[in-house]
């Protein structure tokens, strides 16, 4: 399997993201505060990748 590119990287993790939050939401499940803190993670780094490849300074 070939190595993912940064952009493929942060989009793969925003959807995990997206899939998790939309699986606690429809089905009333629970997030811990670590997942919580992990899926902010994500979206932060998954932000910062795109910033700097699509060279708009915040």
């Amino acid at each position: 399997m070939p190595e993912l590119s940064r952009h493929e990287w942060a989009t793969m993790n925003l959807e995990q993201v997206r899939r998790q939050l939309l699986d606690a939401a429809a089905f009333g499940k629970y997030m811990t505060p670590e997942q919580l803190e992990n899926a902010a993670g994500k979206i932060g780094e998954g932000l910062r990748i795109f910033r700097e490849e699509t060279d708009h300074p915040r």
